[in-house]
């Protein structure tokens, strides 16, 4: 009895075992499905990130190049106003200097147009009065240029007398000292002298 219950236990354990045997065969099929699905999954999601990765790195570059192109934009109108700014200054620089040089042919045109009508009004002594006004201007100029020289020339006279006289001082000053130094080592000398002419007596007297 015993041994028929074993012979009907085997296949019932065969039975089982094979069982269990598709029972992990259909939970590994389901884990690989599983784990494609995943794999699936991961791939969609790297590509995803690479596209978003590729997009966000086209925008910045988009940006990058519309910050450069505005700048170079900033650039190239600064320039345009500092040059702008630099014809004006030299444009009013020139008109200041014609006008200058006008006014100064304006007076020299004035100067003789008067010239003209006194001589064709026959009037020698106011020919020669107006060439001596000028005459005068003329050395009074000279005599303003002359005496401006001669008040630096002063100046850098008083300077360099200056200078002498604060060196002059100085080695006065050192000549001072340095004769002092020489009567205090003279007093030493001689203090040192009598000092040994004393020692000497004594040896002298000892002996």
């Amino acid at each position: 009895g015993s041994g028929s219950r074993a012979r009907g236990d085997k296949p019932d354990a065969l039975a089982a075992l094979q069982a269990a045997n598709e029972e992990l065969r259909a939970k590994l099929t389901d884990i690989q499905i599983e784990l494609q699905q995943e794999k699936s999954k991961v791939s969609k999601l790297e590509r995803e990130k690479n596209q978003e990765v590729k997009q966000i790195k086209e925008h910045e570059q988009h940006k990058s190049t519309v910050v450069v192109t505005e700048l170079k934009v900033k650039l190239h109108e600064d320039k345009m106003k500092e040059l702008q700014a630099v014809r004006e200054t030299l444009l009013r620089q020139h008109e200041a200097e014609l006008l200058r040089v006008i006014k100064i042919k304006d007076n020299e045109i004035q100067r003789l147009q008067t010239l003209l009508n006194a001589v064709r009004d026959g009037a020698p002594d106011k020919v020669k009065t107006v060439l001596l006004t000028e005459a005068k201007e003329e050395a009074k100029k000279g005599f303003e240029v002359e005496k401006i020289k001669m008040q630096q020339e002063i100046s850098e006279l008083k300077g360099a007398k200056k200078q002498v006289e604060e060196a002059l001082t100085m080695v006065i000053q050192a000549d001072k000292i340095k004769a002092a130094e020489i009567r205090s080592v003279y007093h030493l000398h001689q203090e040192e002298i009598t000092r040994i002419k004393r020692e000497c007596e004594r040896e002298i007297r000892r002996l």
